[in-house]
């Protein structure tokens, strides 16, 4: 006989002193005032008196609860006056609705709006004026982030979560109102005796197991919430084979067989590998998935990434060509970022060898930029994972540029870059850049490539070439400020400048450093004591063996360059946690033409051989490197780890830093 999830919470635990029904927020209205599902809804949003007054190209994103199961959607705003104004199409099942609003649809916002997380949350009715399946299910644990219900980024860090009563009377509610949708919502019953009763929780569980059991027509994925329960929540391991053996019966070609399929896959010779992998994509094709997703997508993402990456390391380029329809923005971008990006930042291979298939790889990603494969990975609305998915695609095509240049494929270089968005084009990449202004050049385009020049100054994605090439062009101009220096800031936007600055301000520091005495690669000593007052000193802890050190230390030199005549700045660069071979790093200079840059080696502690005895001093608790110090008068002012991958980039927070604390000087004097 079907049973019913009647009651199978047990009573009602406390009732929490709060209403279900929708809320007049003086930031929010909405048209109708109670949303009506299968119908437009119109949004009227005030940001005064909130965190995004003043704010521009203001958004929504909005989290559904479409009967069970957890969905996002975007708000397109425009301003009306002081207000902004949009509509949004309500679907048919949805029985929960919020909204929360920032300025454009970045992963990143520096400010939302979700009434002070106390949320801008409605209970939709249909056409009839009746509530929908869910509503008491979702108003409860959607506002407890914990249960892992994919809405843990609508609330700040210091949301306060609803108790675990209250999670669980909302809950008791749902169970009591709409029984017969209990299968539904089956694991989320699971999370709430977990959260409210721990170990003791089992009792609950086996009752709702059973329930669960006596349903008709189990789906593949209940036959799997079922095996789970048995498995993790009862530890009942024979049970849960056993049901798993039901599954590969039932569901030859589901999700459990592709899993095993796949797993087995691991374990075969690369000969075997790939005719297995064949065999794999006709028994389980991926399309079919898409067309019926079920938990076990991941299987897919691990075996399409596998797979392209092994064809693309033997060369089978044509296999790969075959496969890479079938793969999403996701899966290509990855292999994309470990086989064609890697070589050509990391390995002598001939760029020749694989530009082809290279653009192969940029042509599927714009193809398939809308694909909304991110959305799957992390908690995205629709228009922020096609957001992120374009940031990567610029990024691509900005080193896929830098591969075609190589190439000598100047033309096709100016029209992949062109593709990008003039205001996006020059943010990512720096050496795309460049192979953007070679190509241009190379092609007599001389204007076009020193505007282009002019917004990689302005967006701070300038590698040194670039910046040597836009010093020959400040030489021959007529107009132009007093210092080169100068006339590259003026091309910065002010407002961007101060946003930085007052970035590095809140980060810098105040704290001593051990006096420390080091060996210097040119001969000699380098005493810290002998710093003289109010004299800047930029450290920067490396190693041979680091590759993000060595690619900025292209950075350091153009910092190094800008204050070549300014003997209050010194600069230091300290090997660390590496023995300094003496050959290896006059190579490195000399193939870098690295100049002005004097090498320190690190302290050994005593007994030991690990060269750290200064870095550990100033980064006490971390091994990570490369890593800045800036020094003055016997205090570390500012600390740094890591490269963002621009040259111009750090040679600007570099400069920042000197700014900001040659500023606090003059304040001094006077």
């Amino acid at each position: 006989m079907k049973k019913k999830f009647v009651y199978v919470l047990f009573a009602c635990l406390a009732m929490v002193n709060m209403a279900l029904g929708q809320q007049n927020e003086s930031r929010l209205a909405l048209n109708p005032e109670v949303p009506v599902v299968g119908q437009s809804l119109e949004l009227t949003y005030n940001p005064k008196g909130g965190p995004l007054e003043g704010r521009s190209d203001l958004v929504g994103i909005v989290y559904m609860y479409n009967f069970y199961h957890w969905e996002m959607g975007d708000v397109q705003l425009k301003q009306e006056g002081d207000l902004w104004k949009g509509t949004f199409e309500m679907p048919e099942n949805c029985a929960f609705i919020a909204f929360k609003f920032q300025s454009t649809f970045t992963l990143q916002p520096d400010s939302t709006d979700n009434n002070n997380d106390n949320g801008f949350m409605f209970i939709p009715k249909n056409s009839a004026g009746d509530y929908l399946p869910g509503r008491y299910l979702a108003w409860g644990v959607f506002r407890m982030p914990s249960l892992g219900s994919e809405t843990g980024n609508y609330f700040s860090g210091n949301y306060k979560e609803i108790s675990n009563e209250a999670a669980m009377m909302w809950t008791d509610q749902e169970t009591k109102h709409y029984p017969q949708y209990g299968r539904h919502f089956f694991g989320t019953m699971k999370s709430v005796l977990k959260k409210m009763y721990g170990d003791n929780s089992r009792p609950g569980i086996a009752h709702l197991l059973k329930v669960m059991e006596s349903q008709p027509d189990l789906t593949e994925n209940e036959y799997e919430e079922i095996s789970n329960t048995y498995r993790i929540e009862l530890k009942n391991k024979v049970k849960a084979d056993s049901i798993d053996q039901v599954i590969l019966k039932l569901f030859p070609h589901g999700g459990l067989a592709r899993f095993n399929r796949s797993f087995e896959l691991n374990r075969l010779s690369e000969e075997e590998y790939f005719t297995a992998a064949d065999q794999f994509r006709t028994d389980f094709p991926i399309e079919a998935w898409r067309k019926n997703p079920n938990p076990r997508g991941f299987v897919y993402n691990n075996f399409y990434r596998e797979l392209a990456t092994r064809y693309y390391k033997s060369g089978n380029y044509k296999k790969l060509e075959e496969i890479l329809p079938e793969m999403d923005m996701v899966m290509i971008n990855d292999v994309f970022r470990k086989g064609v990006e890697f070589a050509i930042r990391k390995t002598p291979t001939p760029p020749e060898t694989y530009v082809e298939i290279a653009r192969k790889f940029i042509d599927q990603m714009i193809a398939k930029v809308g694909d909304g494969s991110y959305s799957q990975t992390i908690a995205a609305s629709p228009r922020q994972a096609e957001e992120l998915a374009r940031q990567w695609l610029n990024y691509y095509i900005c080193v896929y540029a830098q591969v075609a240049e190589k190439c000598g494929r100047y033309q096709e270089v100016v029209d992949v870059m062109n593709l990008i968005d003039e205001d996006q084009r020059y943010v990512s990449y720096p050496a795309g850049n460049e192979a953007y202004i070679v190509s241009l050049e190379k092609l007599g385009r001389d204007d076009e490539a020193f505007d282009a020049m002019k917004g990689i100054a302005s967006a701070g994605q300038m590698t040194p070439t670039v910046y040597d090439k836009l010093r020959e062009r400040y030489a021959v101009l007529k107009d132009k400020p007093a210092t080169f220096e100068a006339w590259i800031a003026s091309l910065k936007p002010k407002h961007v400048i101060e946003k930085i600055k007052k970035q590095l301000r809140a980060e810098m520091v105040d704290v001593p450093f051990e006096p420390f005495v080091l060996e210097s690669h040119s001969g000699g000593k380098v005493k810290s004591a002998s710093f003289k007052k109010d004299e800047i000193v930029v450290i920067d802890f490396w190693a041979l063996w680091c590759a993000p050190c060595i690619a900025a230390l292209d950075g350091m030199q153009m910092a190094v360059d800008l204050y070549a005549n300014d003997p209050t700045v010194k600069f230091y660069f300290v090997i660390t946690q590496d023995e300094p071979k003496k050959e290896k790093i006059d190579a490195l200079w000399k193939k870098n033409d690295f100049r002005n840059m004097e090498v320190l080696y690190d302290a050994n502690p005593k007994g030991k051989n690990s060269r750290n005895v200064v870095y550990k001093s100033m980064f006490p608790g971390t091994s990570g490197i490369p890593q800045k110090a800036i020094l003055k008068n016997g205090r570390i002012r500012y600390r740094a780890e890591g490269y963002g991958g621009s040259p111009s980039g750090l040679m600007d927070e570099i400069s920042y830093v000197i700014e900001i604390l040659k500023e606090e000087g003059n304040h001094a004097k006077k």
